[in-house]
């Protein structure tokens, strides 16, 4: 997939910067027992593991898209996690421990990689984890995605894009528009990653 002009080059800046560079995932859940593991709430570190889970369809708040003052970042996370019967997803081991205190679902994170991050959440929930455009979630707002005609995106996307690829989707609530562009290569290159890391159980 890739965005329209003028937005930024999300999977290449975003969703890659530096994924390869850290190794060693340790990702501990406490009692999904209830939940739904597939509705996350992630901290202000985790932005993103956000992404690449809302690519894979997953409803995922975060934290960073809320504009909420640093110093009120816990408390709106832990209120949220427990409202909205999400699995707070943090890198913080104080967070991680009030949120045990408090009997709400999370997992504590100790690492950047993202693959071995995502391997931990398919095993824990029993899931596996996908990247399918027609079932992602706009990994920039969370919001749903639809299909979208060339007519409907024309003027939107270059000339070039519109006259090679056929398949488009647009984000309902903040309007961005992808298609599998040239790092659809690499999305399939860590699905792959992802795949021999559930064989390993990482």
């Amino acid at each position: 997939m890739a965005l329209a002009p003028g937005a930024k080059n999300l999977l290449a800046d975003v969703l890659f910067g530096g994924l390869l560079k850290i190794s060693a995932s340790y990702l501990r859940f406490y009692d999904l027992i209830g939940f739904d593991p597939m509705n996350f709430i992630a901290d202000a570190m985790l932005g993103k593991l956000a992404r690449w889970l809302r690519l894979a369809g997953h409803d995922v708040t975060y934290i960073g898209d809320l504009q909420v003052p640093a110093g009120e970042q816990d408390d709106t996370l832990l209120s949220r996690a427990r409202r909205e019967k999400r699995v707070l997803l943090t890198g913080d081991i104080g967070l991680h421990r009030r949120a045990r205190r408090a009997g709400i679902k999370g997992a504590f994170i100790q690492t950047n990689d993202v693959v071995e991050q995502l391997v931990e959440v398919s095993r824990r929930s029993g899931r596996r984890i996908r990247i399918q455009p027609e079932n992602s979630r706009c990994p920039m707002c969370n919001g749903l995605l639809k299909e979208a005609g060339k007519q409907e995106i024309e003027g939107k996307v270059p000339a070039t894009v519109l006259k090679v690829y056929d398949e488009f989707w647009k984000c309902r609530s903040c309007g961005k528009t992808y298609w599998r562009g040239g790092h659809w290569k690499t999305i399939l290159e860590m699905a792959s990653r992802y795949d021999r890391g559930v064989k390993r159980g990482y």
